[in-house]
């Protein structure tokens, strides 16, 4: 088992952190949609408190993400794409960090200038660094509602992407992020 990246794939920790993040992302997309449709009342809130605690699990991910990103050199990339293909793919990845850091932090500022406290699945309440504000936190949920549907569009490039490069350049790029190995490149 290869924990560290090396010039060829990530390695498994970049593997679970990608994948475990995915996951989350699936699961506040899913809560999200179920609890607007529910009445309001007790299952109602116990959603809203599950999305939070959602969101507070992705917030963290992303900066364990970051930090071992820093730590571990990237895979090469494919050289024989053109500089304009190289430069958007760097430009979606940096955008897509950006919305995962924007969301669960609009998330959090919407939730506490509405007056709501955030508990991590019942475990710990996060400090309120934000006084109550009705217009702070309508500006909070606008941001909170566009950045979803940044990260829709950016995800669906990157898998776009990812699926150009396994089914159509046949190069291995998809492999670096999947526990399988390419014969054509390992």
């Amino acid at each position: 088992m290869q924990i560290r990246n090396n010039g060829m794939r990530f390695g498994t920790v970049a593997h679970v952190l990608h994948w475990g993040m995915f996951a989350v992302f699936i699961a506040l997309f899913v809560s999200a949609e179920i609890m607007q449709d529910l009445p309001k009342g007790e299952e109602r809130w116990a959603l809203y408190g599950f999305h939070k605690s959602l969101g507070v699990t992705a917030l963290f991910l992303v900066f364990l993400r970051l930090s071992w990103r820093g730590l571990n050199p990237l895979p090469e990339g494919s050289g024989n794409n053109p500089a304009w293909q190289r430069s958007l793919a760097a430009a979606v990845h940096l955008l897509l960090y950006v919305v995962m850091l924007v969301m669960p932090l609009s998330g959090y500022v919407m939730s506490v200038a509405h007056g709501y406290g955030i508990e991590w699945f019942g475990l710990w309440e996060l400090p309120d660094l934000v006084g109550k504000d009705e217009a702070l936190a309508e500006q909070a949920k606008q941001l909170h509602i566009y950045s979803s549907y940044g990260l829709y569009a950016l995800v669906g490039i990157h898998a776009g992407a990812a699926m150009w490069h396994q089914f159509v350049l046949k190069d291995g790029i998809m492999q670096r992020m999947l526990s399988v190995k390419n014969p054509l490149t390992d």
